[in-house]
This record gives C-alpha cells, sequence and structure tokens, in this order.
C-alpha cells in the first residue's frame, strides 16, 4: 500500500524595518516571541510531521541583530521611558500597535485597557500598563513555563516601570531563544530549509511590470515600467549565500513571495541555482485551463533559458482550512477533519489514476507560519502535537519535504510549457500594481533605479552598492500590499515613510550627499 505524501511549508516572512540602527515597527520581536520561539523548538520534537521551514532573510536578518548585535524598536524606546503620560506623538504611534483580534479578545484586561486608550487620554500609570499589556499578550504561549508571566496575565493594572523592563528582558531571552532554535531545527532530519528571495520581492513586477497586463487585461500600468530581472536574481542569490552563511544550509526551493510566478521569474530562479518553487493551485489552472482537478498534486517541471525547476502547487482549500478554519475548533476534531480530506484525496488519486500515481503526487501544504496560530487558544501547538500522534499510526498517509519529493523523479514528472504570471490572491498581480498609489510607487522607484543604473562606472563602487541596496529594500512587495485599496493597517504611514527613506537615500549616494530627508509621496 502506497501513502499519499503530504508537504508542509510554512512561510516566516517580516520586512525590514530597520533605519539607522532601529527598528520603526516592533513585529520581528513581537512575533519571534509568540511563534518563533515557540514552533522552531516545537518542529525540533515532532517526529512524524515532517516540514519545510521557508524564511525570508530580511527576516533572519533582523532576528540575528536582535539576538546577537543589540538591535532596538521605536516600541521598546517608548516603553523603557514611560515615566509620565504620553504625548501625542508616542500615542499615535502605539495606536499603530494594536494585538490582533484573537489576542485582544483572548484577554479580556487587554480588551479594557485598548478600548481605554483608544477613547481618550490616559494618566502615566494606565500609560503603563496598557504599554505592558500590549507586549505581554505575544508572550501568551509562554506564561506557563514562566511563572512570573503567569501571575501578570492575572492583573488588572497597577505595573510599575521595572516591571515592563523586565518583560522586554525576557523577550529578549525569547528572542535567542528563537535563533538557536532556528539554527539547529534546520539542521534536523525531516526539515527542510528554504528561503524567499531576500527583501521579499513581487518578483514577476521586479522582472518587468508589464507582466501584469498578461494576468490582469486593461489594467493601468505604470510608465516607465520597472524592468530589473536582475535585481530578482540578486535578491535570490544573495538570500540563498546568507542562508548558507548564518544557518549551514544552502537552500534548493524557493517559496516565490506572495506566491507570484511567471515565466522570466522562474528563470531568473533557476540562474541562482533555485531546483524548486512553489506557487498557489490557480497558477497552474489559469496556465493549463483545460487541466483536471487533481492535477494540482503532480509537481510539474518548467524549462528555462537558465534550467530547469520543479513547481509546486498549494491545495488552496487545506492551507486556508488551517489558517482560517481550525483555529476555533478542538485540536483533536481538527486533525480528524484535516486527515480525512487528504484521504479524500487519496482515494481520488487512486481511482483516477491508479495506485501507482503516488509515487509522483504530492499534497502541498503552503501559508504564513505565524499569523495563521492567532486564532489557536494554545498557538497551534494541540493541533500540531495532535497531528505528529496520529501521523504515527495512519499509514496511509506521509509527510516529507520538496526537497524529497523531487529526489530522483525529476525526470517522471509531467512538463509545463505555459505559465501565466500570476500570485496566490486570485492568481493575479493587482494586489501589488494598478491603482494611482502603486503606479506612483512604481514609477518612482523605477527613475531612481534607471539614474543608479546610468552612474554605473561613475560612482565609486561602494557608494553604487549601497545605494544598489536600497532600491533593493524598496522592491520589497510590503510597501505595495499597503498601497492595495482592499488591505489595510495603522501602521501604513511608517510603511511608505520606509519606501520613501530607501528611495531618498539612493538619490542621495548618487548625488554625494548625507542626510536624509522625508519626501512625501504623491499619488
Amino acid at each position: 500500500m502506497l501513502p499519499l505524501r503530504v508537504v508542509f511549508l510554512w512561510h516566516y516572512h517580516q520586512p525590514d524595518y530597520r533605519w539607522e540602527g532601529q527598528a520603526l515597527l516592533p513585529w520581528v520581536r513581537l512575533r519571534a516571541v509568540k511563534d518563533y520561539a515557540l514552533l522552531f523548538r516545537l518542529f525540533g520534537e515532532l517526529r512524524h510531521l515532517r516540514s519545510v521551514l521557508n524564511v525570508v532573510p530580511s527576516l533572519l536578518v533582523q532576528l540575528t541583530e536582535y539576538a546577537t548585535a543589540g538591535l532596538t524598536d521605536l516600541a521598546e524606546q517608548i516603553s523603557e521611558h514611560a515615566l509620565s503620560a504620553p504625548g501625542e506623538a508616542e500615542r499615535q504611534y502605539w495606536s499603530m500597535l494594536e494585538p490582533p483580534r484573537p489576542l485582544r479578545e483572548r484577554f479580556p484586561v487587554m480588551a479594557h485597557l485598548w478600548e481605554r486608550f483608544c477613547s481618550g487620554p490616559v494618566d502615566a500609570s494606565t500609560w503603563r500598563d496598557v504599554l505592558l499589556w500590549t507586549q505581554l499578550v505575544w508572550a501568551f504561549p509562554h506564561r506557563k513555563r514562566f511563572s512570573l508571566l503567569g501571575q501578570w496575565f492575572h492583573r488588572e493594572g497597577g505595573f510599575h516601570s521595572e516591571e515592563l523592563k523586565l518583560l522586554l528582558q525576557l523577550h529578549r531571552l525569547l528572542l535567542r531563544e528563537a535563533l538557536q532554535a532556528l539554527s539547529k531545527v534546520v539542521h534536523r532530519d525531516g526539515i527542510e530549509l528554504s528561503c524567499s528571495p531576500w527583501y521579499h520581492p513581487v518578483l514577476p513586477l521586479v522582472c518587468d511590470t508589464g507582466s501584469a497586463a498578461e494576468s490582469d487585461p486593461g489594467l493601468a500600468l505604470p510608465e516607465p515600467a520597472f524592468r530589473y530581472p536582475h535585481d530578482a536574481w540578486l535578491q535570490c542569490v544573495r538570500a540563498r549565500q546568507y542562508c548558507a552563511e548564518l544557518l549551514g544550509v544552502i537552500p534548493e526551493g524557493m517559496w516565490a513571495p506572495e506566491g507570484a510566478v511567471s515565466a522570466e521569474a522562474l528563470s531568473q530562479m533557476a540562474a541562482a541555482g533555485v531546483r524548486w518553487t512553489a506557487t498557489d493551485e490557480a497558477q497552474l489552472f489559469r496556465s493549463m485551463p483545460s487541466a483536471p482537478e487533481l492535477q494540482k498534486y503532480l509537481p510539474h517541471r518548467f524549462f528555462t533559458p537558465n534550467g530547469e525547476i520543479v513547481l509546486f502547487f498549494r491545495d488552496r482549500q487545506l492551507s486556508d482550512a488551517l489558517g482560517f478554519q481550525y483555529g476555533g475548533w478542538e485540536p483533536e476534531r481538527a486533525v480528524q477533519d484535516f486527515c480525512q480530506r487528504l484521504l479524500a484525496i487519496r482515494q481520488e488519486l487512486i481511482r483516477h489514476y491508479g495506485e501507482s500515481i503516488l509515487r509522483h503526487a504530492a499534497v502541498l501544504i503552503a501559508l504564513d507560519g505565524e499569523n495563521c496560530w492567532d486564532s489557536y487558544s494554545d498557538n497551534g501547538v494541540g493541533f500540531l502535537r495532535s497531528l505528529d500522534e496520529y501521523l504515527q499510526t495512519e499509514e496511509r498517509l506521509v509527510t516529507t519535504t520538496c526537497r524529497e519529493v523531487i529526489a530522483g523523479a525529476v525526470g517522471t514528472l509531467p512538463g509545463l510549457s505555459v505559465l501565466r504570471p500570476g500570485s496566490w490572491v486570485g492568481g493575479a498581480l493587482r494586489t501589488w500594481i494598478g491603482t494611482a498609489a502603486h503606479n506612483a510607487a512604481w514609477e518612482e522607484l523605477s527613475r531612481v533605479r534607471q539614474q543608479l543604473e546610468r552612474l554605473r562606472s561613475l560612482l565609486p563602487p561602494m557608494r553604487w552598492r549601497e545605494a544598489l541596496e536600497h532600491l533593493l529594500a524598496a522592491e520589497g512587495s510590503d510597501w505595495f500590499w499597503w498601497w492595495s485599496p482592499e488591505h489595510g493597517t495603522p501602521a501604513a504611514p511608517v510603511f511608505e515613510r520606509l519606501f520613501q527613506l530607501h528611495l531618498q537615500r539612493s538619490r542621495e549616494l548618487m548625488e554625494g550627499r548625507e542626510g536624509v530627508l522625508y519626501l512625501p509621496r504623491t499619488p
């Protein structure tokens, strides 16, 4: 009896929040406390749940600097100097740091304090309580391990400055543990490390913003177009090199940021040495409209001018079930439902193609490895442990990795002759391009990038590379994500400011001037 192979790909991503030695937003620290420290250690303990851990270097470099080089963030700075009631600037900044709804609603004290903070001025004592609770809720998975945390979760307020500082010290401990656990788990049998390009750019748009017209005919596009496939290649190469230097593993695979792929993007990945990548099932069916539903469970070879690359397609319904459905379920019930759905897929594959198809098929479950656990009462620990236990006795299912799937099987996989540009968001690219705000940003980025290219032989090499580094950072997907009308965040001004700061610093390096002036973007 052949089992159905299942691949779990957990994607860990944060953009680069650093500017001049400080992180302007604290999400790397807070996610490390709640998710990375817990999950990286847990994956090292599970023996039947094999996984692919996909990390983005823009996250890794910040995690490393927090853990080993003293990187701080603006939220820490405000917390360490909270001796009086907040000023207007502090209030405005802290309002951007609202914890996810499940974390607020899980703790009534947090919900009450946040409502009070948002409704008007607060005194110094309430301000300290707001500061502490806003950052305490991220440590809830560790409240049994650290008795002091457990005590704080039962207090309604009256916290002192020293207690706030102690919480931040605990965050530092967990940051170090997160990096140590990741460095260890990637060498464990059953874990594959993959990565995304350095700053998490939408590769098809970096290669050519005109590619969006193929997935969205009639979409308004920026002029001049942005066409720098070499930047895409460079972001891929540097990502693989950094993982090798930091973690001692050269990733063979690469999750395409936002699941965004195109023929040119895959060509640049292949040129960078990437053997496999993954995207959403929508890209298979947009590229092959007549393909049967079950074909998404077969990895496909794609041939590029720079070599062959294997493309996996994620099962959207099963991936979304983990991220959006099972959080409110009992772990055992969720695992039972999930595995029954997998067994139904196995049965359908056998019915249509015979049992031998299981030698080539693999169900890819790919999703965000951090946000998905916010709605789980124990941050997903119960689900993952129950799944690991279930897999111990279920012979019809086996977890594996992308590397293991393609090992020795590349020549037997079907080929994909056409690949339409698109992403995991409806198979299109309009989330990152097409509105007036999007296009203005792409046009500005294109003008600065063209100027830098003209100065390649005129600027000192180190200055030219530093100017390029800021433009590579500006190519990241997150700035463009938050300009989409479908999305919103209180922290949008910080994302826009970082984008503009990178462009401005690049200009100043080209002009030989020092200092940075924030220039607002005009749509």
